[in-house]
Order: structure tokens, then C-alpha cells, then sequence
């Protein structure tokens, strides 16, 4: 009778405390971020600016060759508050990008969704669209083609268990001009 109400009172205490946890993949890990938890983007509205003309945050790529882009952040260009960002196809080019690099606050496993505030003018068939990549393959939004006022736009992608970082950005595949503004990263699904 002494055995079992050790045993009893080992167990109760035990369950009052991490020992008594579930284990395995019923237990959700203490630093998993929520469905819904926004995920911070540095510089997503696009209010601060560099005198360089750099955009804080923000890398400008393009395919090889000589540049073929302009990418600048323009008040006239914003969905709202002071600034807002342009690409424009000079040259003809195979893609140009505005990317960022995120490094996760814990590592994530799960599904995520990028979303922005976009609008484009003359832009070709292959158009203008939001990229995600948080595995191997970049996922996009649909493709914003011909001129269009502002519309938000999203794209999702699953990522591989614990992941720890991922790029958005915004592309161009064709010809025109495309803008972006209220980019908004989040957890959507553990």
C-alpha cells in the first residue's frame, strides 16, 4: 500500500510539471510561432530610405548583364503613408527582384503566407508578382499582367521541419512597371 501512494503522489507531481508533458509530435515545441503570428519584415511599408539609393532591408537583383532595372522607393509610389516601392524594366532582362533575407525568431515548421499591396502598368505576359521561397522552389502570387490599380495579393509555402529562414520579395518578368507597398509576412498553419 506504501509503493502505491508513492507511486500515486510521484505521478501527481509529475503531471504538475514539464516531466509530465506529451512527448513526440502531439507536443507543440514551447517556441513554435502560432497560425496568424505576423512575422517581422525589416523596412515592409517602405517608409525609410538611404541616401545612397539602397532600400534599408531590401536587396536589388537581376539577372547577369547590364543593368536593366530601375528600383527606387517613391512617395508617389506608396499605397499608403510616405513611400512605396517601383521597379521598371529598361533594358530587356530575364527578371529583376527585390528581396529580403528572414531569419526566423524560432525555427518553424508548418505553412506561411506572404502578402502585398500591388499594382503594375504595361507590364508583359510573364508578369509582375510577389516570390516566396521557403524550400527549394520559389512559390509566387498571381501574376499582376497589363496595367492594374492596387490590389493585395498573397502566396503561400510550406516549409521543411525547423526551418529557419526564408526570402520574399517582389518580381518582374517581363516588360512595364510594377509597385509594391504593406508587405505583411505571417504563420498561417503548424
Amino acid at each position: 500500500m506504501r509503493v502505491q501512494t508513492i507511486l500515486l503522489v510521484s505521478v501527481a507531481l509529475s503531471a504538475c510539471g514539464n516531466a509530465g508533458a506529451p512527448s513526440g509530435s502531439a507536443a507543440k515545441a514551447p517556441d513554435s510561432a502560432a497560425a496568424g503570428t505576423p512575422i517581422t519584415v525589416a523596412n515592409a511599408d517602405f517608409e525609410q530610405t538611404a541616401d545612397d539609393g539602397s532600400i534599408p532591408g531590401w536587396m536589388m537583383l537581376q539577372h547577369a548583364g547590364v543593368p536593366a532595372y530601375e528600383m527606387k522607393i517613391e512617395g508617389d509610389a506608396a499605397y499608403h503613408g510616405k513611400g512605396g516601392f517601383r521597379m521598371t524594366r529598361t533594358h530587356e532582362q530575364i527578371y529583376g527582384t527585390l528581396a529580403q533575407d528572414i531569419e526566423l525568431p524560432v525555427p518553424m515548421s508548418g505553412e506561411v503566407e506572404l502578402s502585398g499591396m500591388v499594382k503594375s502598368k504595361d507590364v508583359g505576359p510573364e508578369g509582375w508578382k510577389l516570390m516566396l521561397i521557403a524550400a527549394d522552389v520559389p512559390e509566387y502570387s498571381q501574376s499582376l499582367v497589363g496595367t492594374n490599380d492596387w490590389r493585395r495579393v498573397s502566396v503561400r509555402a510550406k516549409l521543411k521541419p525547423n526551418t529557419r529562414s526564408l526570402r520574399i520579395g517582389a518580381t518582374l518578368i517581363d516588360a512595364g512597371t510594377g509597385w509594391v507597398d504593406d508587405i505583411q509576412l505571417r504563420a498561417i498553419a503548424q
